[in-house]
């Protein structure tokens, strides 16, 4: 958080492949504005049958058209030689613009290296680290930090790499506003929204321990883990890809401990091995929209009855606002016998932008 999928055959193929296509042409709709690369690429298999076939090989329970872009960019960033390339900003300093010729090259590709596609697409899941997401979890967890005046047991749920977790040793600007080290492999740069500066200390809120649960934990130490995660980042979003590379140096050097479990079933021992007096921190974004709603429901009251108990606060950033202009940031923890959750923050669901917008009780 594998089965692999045999391609499907004869008229049985016709629903599947419906089903892709729609896929990829949702997601054209998606990448129209950040990536006209994968927008065409998106519109080109969702017509092609011969690559709707290819693309079904990723199981039905993962994004089929995330996989199979990240599949096709992470053999391209693996030095593979072939024209495809020259329209990858990832890959060339001088991409060329999505042209007539791009529909040939990209069919070519995928029959040529189709052996090595196969592997990735059957595999792998659409665990993107997006590290630029601690520009709204560093002013969050320091305000948690705040509130308790102690170090905190960071717990992330759904972590991927674990690169959140590693929040404290990132450099941040908020416009002229900067912390963290100086020297820091990773730069999170975002631009603030709204009336208040969020919290942004010079010193880093105190860690007593940092783990995060996770089906298929990524290992940055491992080559094919990190390549994935590289090719996850969509090939026009240099900053993105910039942070990526510093945070995956930062977790090399020291990575983070992460336990291969289910976030329901495995949670309370992770919790039971934290001290009863040291504060948690537990955190995730964008992570449950992967599970069933009677297991997000479980965990909501899961985590509210460990909250009632011990010292824990649970900051959430799942939910889409109505008016789709960015993500909740919610903040859930024991106030005067009561568990409550109040708005902290928003964010852009890549960290490009944040506004501070706490709830009258959560400031």
């Amino acid at each position: 958080m594998v089965d692999d999928v045999d391609a499907h055959e004869g008229v049985d193929d016709v629903p599947a492949q419906e089903g892709v296509a729609e896929a990829f042409t949702d997601l054209a709709g998606w990448a129209a504005d950040s990536s006209p690369l994968y927008e065409r690429i998106s519109r080109i298999v969702a017509d092609d049958p011969d690559l709707l076939e290819l693309a079904a090989a990723v199981p039905e329970d993962r994004s089929t058209a995330n996989v199979f872009l990240a599949a096709v960019q992470c053999l391209l960033l693996r030095g593979t030689d072939h024209p495809l390339a020259d329209y990858y900003p990832s890959v060339t300093e001088t991409p060329r613009e999505p042209d007539d010729a791009l529909s040939d090259r990209l069919r070519d590709f995928c029959e040529t290296y189709e052996d090595d596609l196969r592997p990735l697409l059957t595999t792998r899941r659409t665990q993107t680290n997006s590290v630029r997401r601690t520009a709204a979890l560093y002013p969050a967890i320091s305000h948690v930090a705040r509130q308790v005046d102690g170090p905190l047991a960071l717990v992330e749920l759904g972590p991927s790499a674990g690169l959140n977790l590693l929040f404290d040793r990132y450099r941040y600007e908020f416009g002229d506003r900067t912390a963290g080290p100086a020297d820091a492999p990773a730069t999170v740069r975002t631009t603030v929204r709204g009336d208040e500066d969020p919290p942004l200390p010079d010193d880093p809120p105190a860690v007593h321990s940092r783990v995060g649960i996770d089906l298929n934990p990524m290992d940055v130490t491992d080559r094919d883990d990190a390549d994935w995660l590289r090719a996850l980042v969509w090939p026009e979003h240099d900053e993105r890809r910039r942070t990526l590379e510093g945070a995956i140096e930062t977790a090399q050097r020291d990575p983070p401990n992460l336990v291969t479990g289910d976030l329901l079933e495995d949670l309370p021992a992770v919790l039971a091995d934290v001290p009863d007096d040291v504060p948690v921190c537990l955190f995730d974004t964008l992570v449950l929209y992967q599970v069933p709603e009677a297991v997000r429901e479980q965990l909501d009251e899961t985590v509210r009855e460990f909250a009632a108990r011990r010292p824990l606060h649970w900051l959430a950033g799942e939910t889409v606002f109505g008016d789709q202009d960015g993500i909740r940031l919610e903040w859930t923890r024991a106030e005067d016998g009561t568990v409550r959750t109040d708005l902290l923050a928003a964010f852009e669901q890549h960290g490009d932008w944040v506004e501070w917008r706490p709830d009258d009780d959560a400031a």
